[in-house]
């Protein structure tokens, strides 16, 4: 057995963390530049008490609550116009994996003083970008993982396309990890973004780029997923399963900075863009019709993964199939393009749109099996 896995970030996990974040990012620099929302964060009042405690700190200030749900290029460089003459020497990313990722791009703006775009689009090297300036994650949600990977993703309104770059300096110098920011996500948000959990876990495993380690942590992110996943979507207030979920999500964090995704979430990326709906939606309106289309070139992987969501063997594509649709009629998962508003003559649409590495996909790129999936979601 032989493989590379690697993580340079440091994770402070717990309960309690948020209060531990203004001394470590005072040991990182003076000028922080926060990232965040529009709204929650500011809101809920961890912004003010984050700036509160970084000021006692020592620390200047400054707040960019300017970042979509689903994060947009424009909204970078529109941060980076604003904040450029600040100076700061660290950013501090404070709410879900789209701020987290917002703030990744910001650092990329900072570093070249240009717009992000052609980066994002290919047509500059991400890669030969000097990006000296940390970032300090700080996730308020249980999903992405964005806290512990290198991978940004944007949509490109101009070129109409929503993808991603990496940078080896994107990931976090640290991630603080406090299931108590969690409690105020509501049932739907809860459900979205555990399920993004879910797909990441198997993806991960399922990926050619997958290793012994990655495929050990999706095992425990499932048990983890499948045990407390219902109970915080029944109970936003259970501290324990909030604890879990944002434990499943950091481990997957770390999966996808060492192995990758796989077809559902290239093929969501064209549907958040056309109508709005978050990331996790989509996956869970693309993910079966994956599975039905992906199973017979990974089923011993497949049958390992599901044994895991079972609790028990789970063999072959029907019984697979089968504890899939158990696992999403008891979370409530149950979306496909038609919740959506979509149908079959936007398919033609949709499959011209995709972008991203699929090679990775058990499937590879068969003929057809993109069609074929979005076809399953109508």
């Amino acid at each position: 057995m032989k493989f590379s896995y690697y993580m340079p970030t440091e994770i402070v996990f717990g309960c309690g963390g948020f209060e531990q974040a203004a001394g470590r990012i005072a040991q990182l620099g003076t000028r922080a530049l926060i990232v965040t929302g529009k709204r929650a964060m500011q809101a809920l009042g961890y912004t003010d008490k984050l700036q509160h405690n970084l000021q006692a700190a020592g620390v200047k200030t400054a707040v960019f609550a300017g970042v979509s749900a689903e994060p947009h290029a424009a909204e970078v460089n529109r941060c980076v116009a604003e904040y450029a003459f600040y100076r700061p020497d660290v950013v501090v990313a404070l709410g879900g994996g789209s701020v987290i990722d917002a703030a990744k791009g910001v650092l990329l703006g900072l570093s070249t003083g240009e717009g992000i775009e052609p980066y994002l689009v290919g047509k500059k090297n991400v890669d030969q970008v000097a990006i000296t300036i940390p970032l300090v994650a700080i996730p308020t949600t249980a999903g992405t993982g964005a806290e512990l990977n290198k991978a940004a993703i944007l949509t490109d309104d101009t070129a109409g396309i929503k993808t991603s770059f990496r940078h080896q300096n994107f990931f976090p110098k640290v991630a603080i990890v406090d299931p108590l920011l969690t409690l105020s996500l509501s049932p739907k948000v809860t459900l979205e973004t555990g399920f993004d959990v879910f797909a990441h876990a198997v993806e991960t495993s399922i990926s050619k780029a997958t290793n012994s380690m990655v495929k050990m942590n999706s095992i425990e992110a499932i048990g983890q997923v499948r045990d407390y996943l219902p109970l915080a979507i029944q109970d936003g207030g259970n501290i324990a399963a909030r604890t879990a979920m944002h434990y499943a999500s950091m481990l997957m964090g770390a999966s996808l900075a060492n192995s990758s995704t796989c077809m559902p979430h290239r093929l969501q990326y064209p549907i958040g863009i056309k109508t709005g709906s978050s990331h996790g939606a989509g996956l869970i309106s693309l993910f079966r019709p994956w599975l039905e289309n992906t199973y017979e070139y990974s089923s011993e992987q497949f049958d390992c993964l599901f044994s895991a969501l079972a609790g028990k063997n789970c063999r072959g594509k029907v019984q697979v199939l089968q504890e899939f649709d158990r696992f999403t009629e008891a979370i409530g998962a149950n979306y496909t393009l038609k919740t959506f508003g979509l149908s079959r003559e936007n398919v033609p649409e949709l499959a011209d749109k995709v972008s991203g590495n699929l090679a990775n996909d058990p499937a590879g790129l068969v003929p057809g099996i993109v069609d074929a999936m979005y076809f399953g979601a109508v």
